[in-house]
């Protein structure tokens, strides 16, 4: 059996309530049942229940409308446990909902093929470099860059790995610098963008023209927030880390969000930081990448993977060969492709005037090959004897 299986099975484990009032309260079965009726008989039954249940109501007005908006309902022969499903939206009363007993709690398949960095990854050692922290503000501080330099200097300045989460993407000045670093200087470019920013994010790739070229070392992927499941339907949740990794030995994180008016309306803060630090930030962007959804750019642009391989080349072989030798190797066939037997066939070409007159004379008889080649033979100095 599984440990968090084996734990619930010791005594007082089960049933433990912790009281809000307590640094580690989590999860509350009334607040469960209280978000229920919400989504069933609308904020008036919701109000009666925190009277119910005597609890103080926990959700801002705010909430409750994004909670309404969001809501979706499992689909037939959906697994509540899975928090990457594709949920419909609620359109019903509570009527027809669910009862909320399902015939199992483990998925039927636990293993998934975990999707390969194909790109290539920076090898993490055993040592980093001096931890260094700076730290930088929008508006500016005692006059230092601004945020968006920052960003943009790390990304042209990348040589081994670039790696973003990000909620939103779809500045253009930092898109194309990502764009250059792919194809320009091949360097591998990971995204993980939260699910409700990807049409954005494709809406600005698609005005900036991006073609085969962009798309040859750049990894795109999807995921949603953990959610908050409930016997009937699923709250989805967001993607909220806004991170970035530079050549595995640099992170940039903080409240900015690679978008136009982010940079120009709002306050933010980010921090550059290199060191040991990084090990924690490498890990957790690998362990995102892989439960992640695959984003397929090639498709959505209507791309074909075949267009952004080269051409296969055929380079003529550098290698030319002495006319003497040919006394001594004969008429040897030559590599196909190289130099030599190209000028000899542009030769051939220029001297065909003269072809007819060379056909009439004899070959030479092997007796005179010899004789040509001993004649060599005795032009070659030979070193003098070393003999006391």
């Amino acid at each position: 059996m599984a440990e968090s299986q084996l734990v619930c099975m010791e005594d007082g484990r089960i049933g433990a309530r912790i009281p809000d009032t307590k640094p580690e309260f989590l999860y509350s079965e009334e607040q469960r049942c209280a978000v229920e009726e919400l989504l069933r008989n609308g904020d008036g039954a919701f109000k009666l229940r925190l009277q119910s249940d005597n609890m103080t109501d926990f959700l801002s007005a705010r909430e409750v409308k994004r909670i309404l908006n969001t809501f979706r309902k499992y689909e037939p022969g959906e697994d509540e446990g899975d928090p990457q499903r594709s949920p419909i939206k609620s359109q019903q009363g509570g009527a027809d909902a669910d009862s909320g007993v399902h015939s199992t709690y483990w998925p039927q398949m636990s293993d998934t093929e975990v999707p390969p960095l194909d790109l290539g990854w920076p090898s993490t050692g055993f040592f980093r470099t001096m931890t260094r922290v700076s730290v930088h503000t929008h508006p500016p501080k005692d006059n230092g860059p601004h945020i968006r330099e920052v960003v943009r200097r790390l990304i042209q300045e990348a040589t081994k790995v670039i790696a973003i989460v990000m909620d939103m993407l779809t500045d253009p000045q930092i898109l194309q610098d990502l764009m250059d670093a792919a194809s320009r200087r091949s360097v591998p470019v990971y995204i993980v963008l939260d699910d409700q920013g990807v049409p954005h994010f494709l809406d600005m790739c698609s005005r900036l023209q991006i073609g085969s070229q962009h798309l040859r070392n750049i990894r795109t992927r999807t995921l949603q927030g953990v959610g908050f499941n409930l016997s009937f339907g699923r709250l989805p949740g967001s993607l909220c880390y806004k991170y970035m990794l530079v050549d595995g030995d640099k992170v940039m994180f903080g409240s900015y969000s690679f978008c136009w008016a982010t940079f120009r309306t709002d306050r933010n803060m980010i921090t550059v930081m290199t060191g040991q630090v990084v090990d924690f930030f490498d890990r957790d962007f690998r362990e995102l990448y892989a439960i992640s959804e695959k984003l397929d750019l090639f498709k959505e642009f209507h791309v074909s993977l075949g267009d952004t391989l080269r051409p296969d080349i055929k380079v003529p072989a550098h290698k030319f060969y002495n006319p003497i030798y040919s006394l001594v190797v004969g008429d040897m066939p030559r590599p196909s492709n190289s130099l030599q037997e190209r000028g000899s066939k542009r030769r051939s070409v220029r001297g065909q005037a003269a072809g007819n007159t060379e056909a009439t004379e004899p070959p030479q008889a092997s007796s005179e090959k010899m004789d040509r080649i001993n004649a060599l033979l005795s032009e070659v100095p030979t070193e003098p004897s070393s003999t006391p």
